[in-house]
């Protein structure tokens, strides 16, 4: 039996030689496990998943989309409103993003 130390040194060439090896000795009754059934269950799973989305995609697609607001003031509103809230998102990401880089720049400059 050979120690883990020797096995961690083999190249390549060696483990070809080894697997190419007729004399080293095989049981009878071994036979290799193959994941068949493990792959079946994920190609099966697979398909599902593509038909469940091709279904909901063709659902989507032909929804026409609502009128909500019928006055043009108030659709306005809210499109602002909406906008003023992704922008407030996005101005507290970029501070926190700055804090972070000045920390990443601080640890940088110690390596």
């Amino acid at each position: 039996m050979k120690r883990i130390q020797d096995i961690e040194k083999l190249t390549a060439a060696d483990w070809d030689r080894i697997g190419t090896d007729a004399t080293v000795p095989v049981p009878s009754d071994w036979k290799p496990k193959l994941p068949r059934r493990r792959t079946v269950v994920w190609s099966v799973a697979a398909s599902v998943a593509v038909l469940v989305g091709i279904g909901l995609w063709g659902l989507r697609s032909s929804a026409e989309p609502k009128d909500t607001f019928t006055d043009p003031y108030l659709a306005y509103a809210a499109v602002e409103k909406a906008l003023a809230q992704v922008g407030g998102t996005v101005a507290q990401s970029a501070q926190i993003l700055n804090e972070q880089q000045t920390k990443i720049d601080k640890i940088s400059y110690w390596k």
